[in-house]
């Protein structure tokens, strides 16, 4: 004999407005709509999933056929209330537009729409992942939508708002269902719980429903795999379990050495987690949440953890001790660790912790710590020449914030003829070496860090977008960096508009600068007229300074003059900043 076992989620089902958890506004609003007779023609439910939309358009399709409504409430008394609990009702049509998104269904659905409700008083058309409808389904459904008859009403439900067409969405009424808050799913847990007899120790509807993520249902779920693997008795250490938290008192050391950049103590504690056969990827994710939880408490936010007096008393030590920067360095660093599919793979733990311990991302932290910008030397930087082909020192060193105008050599210097054959025949692609701004005063500090990057931001700009790149490898400087406006001058209206002309373009330029910057910034090219004043590239300063009698020497020692002619690729690519090179 068969036994049917109806799981916990679908027989949990809110059946009212108020067993919505976690969704008040929402349900008021439309509780108080069906009390007053005034339900909306077409509703757009959209949020993440687990989030109460379907049922909610399934309670609101039971309240307004309801006979006698108390508040807005069905009363669940009547046979029309019955009819949509056992799931008999004619009236409800409920659509999944996931497998049946063409333009066949929805002409269907349009025919069937001016026929009369069955016994009710409204049809309600519930259309779940409204979002995979076809373009041709949604032009179709769109006059319907817009004008339906009076007895009927169109619920949408969506994970994907964005997907949703505007004329579609201007013509329902638009509820966000947000991911529900951590006390309303505890307290909805242990309502369920105690119906069915489930006895959970104390702290574990709190772990249940971190781990769902604002997602009744998946709660709802794992509350019932558990009770079905451990039994109706949990204890903390079968929540754990059942839920693939690795309780390790590791995770805690890790952060310590994470945040002290410990690297030998850290690396053994990856080992011997990867020797001991625990999922590295799920003791990461403990070791992240070990410290944010840290952050909270050094940020004084003691009272949103929830924490138990244990754990107060093991980490309130450490996050004292520690400085609030180091624990977001960690917490940056082990929190974007790609296993690319290998949960148990260690190395890319052990190599995001080792950059971290040795300060890689220190360079990539340097827009946010603006103090510590190189001070401006005593002596010029011109006072001191180089050779064209010395290699050129480090980005951090060179201070960006004084730029200094440019000096007449004291001695000509002829463009010797091996450096340049050298440099033109080399594998690598070495970026010419870029004339100081134009001087217009005072250089913010964040303002100079960025423009020492401005390789950084090239190279980035080029991997996606052949154009950005270009652009970027023309006579441009990033002229000023105020709040999130980053404006970037160039020496015509030719690359101005090119910038902006197209909109994948401005897009990567966007990209390439908020990465660098370390932060969402809005990107504004503009014609600096200043570019057109300022020196000319270094190759170019070579050539003019050059005496005469170098014209009389062999013309492979010559520096390269731009070529006048050649068509107008070579004309473009010279306004783009290309450099003429030897044959």
């Amino acid at each position: 004999m068969s036994v049917s076992q109806e799981v916990l989620y679908r027989k949990w089902r809110p059946a009212s407005f108020g067993d919505v958890a976690g969704q008040d506004p929402i349900t008021g609003t439309l509780r108080n709509a069906v009390a007053a007779g005034t339900p909306a023609h077409a509703y757009l439910f959209t949020g993440p999933r687990g989030t109460g939309k379907t049922s909610t358009g399934r309670i609101l399709a039971k309240a307004v056929n309801c006979i006698a409504p108390i508040e807005g409430e069905p009363d669940d008394a009547c046979e029309s209330c019955r009819a949509f609990n056992e799931g008999r009702a004619l009236d409800l049509i409920e659509l999944d537009a996931a497998s049946n998104r063409g333009i066949d269904e929805v002409r269907a659905l349009r025919e069937s729409v001016g026929y009369a409700p069955n016994a009710a008083t409204y049809k309600v058309y519930l259309v779940d992942e409204v979002h995979m409808l076809t373009d041709a389904a949604f032009n179709a459904l769109l006059k319907t939508l817009e004008e339906p008859p009076g007895h009927v009403i169109f619920v949408l439900a969506t994970t994907e708002p964005h997907r949703i067409p505007p004329t579609i969405s201007s013509r329902c009424q638009r509820f966000d269902f947000r991911r529900i808050a951590l006390s309303a799913t505890v307290e909805r847990l242990h309502v369920i719980a105690a119906r069915e007899g489930i006895e959970v120790a104390e702290g574990g509807m709190e772990l249940i429903a971190r781990q769902a993520g604002g997602s009744l249902r998946d709660a709802v779920n794992l509350l019932d795999q558990l009770a079905a693997y451990h039994g109706r008795s949990l204890d903390i250490e079968a929540v754990q379990r059942g839920l693939g938290l690795v309780v390790d008192d590791r995770a805690a050391q890790l952060a310590r050495a994470a945040v002290e950049r410990d690297l030998p103590a850290g690396l053994a504690l990856l080992a011997a987690v990867r020797d001991d056969g625990i999922e590295v990827r799920a003791f990461v994710r403990e070791v992240v949440q070990t410290l944010r939880t840290l952050l909270m408490l050094r940020a004084g936010a003691r009272e949103e953890l929830e924490l138990s007096e244990g754990q107060l008393a093991e980490l309130t030590p450490l996050a004292e001790s520690a400085s609030a920067s180091d624990i977001v360095a960690a917490l940056s660093a082990l929190g974007e660790i790609d296993f690319a599919g290998d949960n148990y793979d260690a190395l890319p733990a052990e190599i995001a912790f080792a950059a971290h311990a040795v300060g890689l991302p220190a360079e990539r932290d340097a827009l946010t710590q603006p103090a510590a910008a190189p001070a401006a030397p005593a002596t010029p930087p011109a006072a001191q020449p180089r050779e064209p082909h010395a290699e050129r020192p480090p980005r951090a060193r060179q201070p960006r914030s004084q730029p200094q105008p440019p000096q007449p050599r004291a001695e000509p210097v002829p463009a010797p003829a091996t450096p340049a054959r050298a440099a033109s025949t080399s594998g690598g692609r070495r970026p010419p070496r870029r004339p100081p701004p134009p001087d217009e005063g005072q250089v913010s500090p964040e303002l100079a860090a960025l423009r020492g990057q401005h390789d950084a931001v090239r190279e980035a700009a080029r991997e996606r977008h052949r154009v950005a790149g270009a652009l970027l490898s023309s006579r441009c400087e990033f002229k000023s960096f105020e709040g999130d406006r980053v404006e970037i001058g160039f020496q015509s209206q030719l690359l101005v508009e090119k910038a902006l002309g197209d909109p994948e373009v401005l897009e990567v330029l966007r990209d390439a600068v908020g990465g660098v910057a370390g932060r969402p910034v809005d990107v504004v090219p503009v014609v600096w007229e200043a570019l057109q004043r300022s020196p000319p590239p270094p190759q170019q300063r070579a050539a003019d300074a050059a005496p005469p009698a170098a014209a009389e020497a062999p013309p492979v020692a010559s520096a390269p003059a731009p070529a006048a002619s050649g068509g107008h690729l070579v004309e473009e690519a010279l306004k783009l900043g290309a450099v003429p090179v030897e044959e």
